[in-house]
């Protein structure tokens, strides 16, 4: 990848590592995963051109509050299973759906504007939540949705294992490849274009400050290998929230007391 980029401008070498960023390797759905979402009510819908899948648990009762899941990066709706399955246990209805790219839903490409945007059509067609709880990406996506986008915030959210500023990121992955600081910077130019944007708007640390009045919970390990837990920590000092650090679970955030927790948090 290095010698490739160093071929080429810039501004070139900017839009393909773009694309290489955004897109997820394709992964199939696991049997067992399968075999879980088979328990829900399925349903597609559109979203500039792609199919997505969505996800149903319902209740008996109409009205019961509902749940919206959001999953992170090479993942799908089913790695919320534990989640799932208490949220069930204790009279919450379910809902969930894969990204783009992502699952059973269509595309090639991934990131948090396109993850939000996905989010903010899902949500123009469904019921409202009463809450959002978001994985590393799907945490991002959730933010990014409620804060750039005019829909109808929920009650609560729990962001896990979150990234702070997509500039990290996107420094993060040019030291994997190899790129240079200009490489870099033509990486933000080309989202600023695509987007409309600067690339300091997406930052989830910055945009939390706008969802004071939303009940947050932030959930971060000591030892996560993906966000540094520093960025779990700053995006908690921007919120009027409630913050949890856990310690040797790593960035999945599948423990059994992480699940506790968040559904404690959620009690009406």
């Amino acid at each position: 990848m290095l010698n490739a980029l160093a071929l080429v401008s810039p501004s070139l070498a900017g839009r393909v590592a773009f694309r290489v960023f955004c897109t997820p390797r394709t992964l199939p759905v696991r049997e067992k995963d399968a075999d879980f979402l088979a328990s829900a009510r399925h349903e597609r819908f559109k979203m500039e051109g792609l199919t997505l899948r969505s996800y149903h648990w319902d209740h008996a009762d109409s009205e019961a509050p509902r749940i919206l899941f959001l999953h992170g990066w090479e993942s799908n709706s089913a790695r919320w299973h534990k989640y799932i399955r208490e949220a069930l246990s204790k009279g919450y209805a379910v809902d969930a759906f894969d990204a783009p790219a992502s699952g059973h839903s269509e595309g090639k490409l991934l990131n948090a504007l396109l993850y939000s945007r996905a989010l903010r059509k899902y949500l123009s067609i469904n019921p409202k939540p009463y809450a959002i709880v978001g994985h590393s990406l799907g945490s991002a996506a959730a933010v990014f949705g409620l804060t750039l986008f005019p829909i109808e915030r929920p009650q609560k959210v729990v962001l896990l294992a979150s990234f702070a500023d997509s500039s990290r990121v996107i420094y993060d992955f040019a030291n994997l490849i190899g790129a240079k600081e200009l490489v870099v910077k033509a990486i933000f130019r080309h989202i600023e274009k695509r987007s409309g944007m600067s690339i300091d708007e997406f930052s989830v640390q910055q945009k939390v400050r706008l969802l004071q009045d939303v009940t947050g919970f932030v959930l971060h390990d000591a030892a996560d290998e993906v966000a540094p837990v520093t960025e779990g920590r700053d995006i908690a000092a921007s919120w009027t929230c409630q913050y949890l650090e856990t310690q040797g679970l790593g960035h999945k955030m599948q423990d059994k007391q992480v699940v506790r927790a968040v559904l404690d948090f959620l009690k009406i």
